[in-house]
């Protein structure tokens, strides 16, 4: 009989256990996960199908791409619905700032050539 372990995710007894490939981390030389566990995270890796940090807001059921993304005024929205498909999704909006400094021809001293 093979030996048991206790799964990570879910506390079942299981006699499957995949060894860190660096080594121990944080005292524990593996993980186990059973089964079920393990077909649980494939399932959820594929759904989620994440679109990541794109410049307009894409479907990840369809792919349409929403030029008037714009117009979007919001933070987190967890009911988006495609315009194409009509399939909900999660948007996350994303806003970099970023600014520019220059001093004032103006405020530079007289006789100042640029050096």
């Amino acid at each position: 009989m093979a030996e048991m372990h206790i799964c990570d995710r879910c506390g079942k007894p299981t006699p499957n256990f995949v060894p860190f490939t660096c080594g121990p981390i944080a005292g524990k030389l593996g993980r186990s996960w059973c089964d079920d566990c393990e077909k649980r995270f494939e399932r959820e890796l594929a759904w989620e199908n994440e679109q990541w940090h794109q410049d307009e807001i894409t479907c990840p059921w369809c792919g349409y791409v929403d030029t008037d993304s714009w117009e979007f005024e919001g933070e987190y929205d967890d009911k988006y619905e495609c315009p194409r498909c009509g399939k909900p999704f999660i948007l996350e909006r994303v806003v970099d700032i970023t600014y520019t400094s220059k001093r004032r021809i103006e405020d530079m001293p007289e006789g100042w050539d640029g050096e």
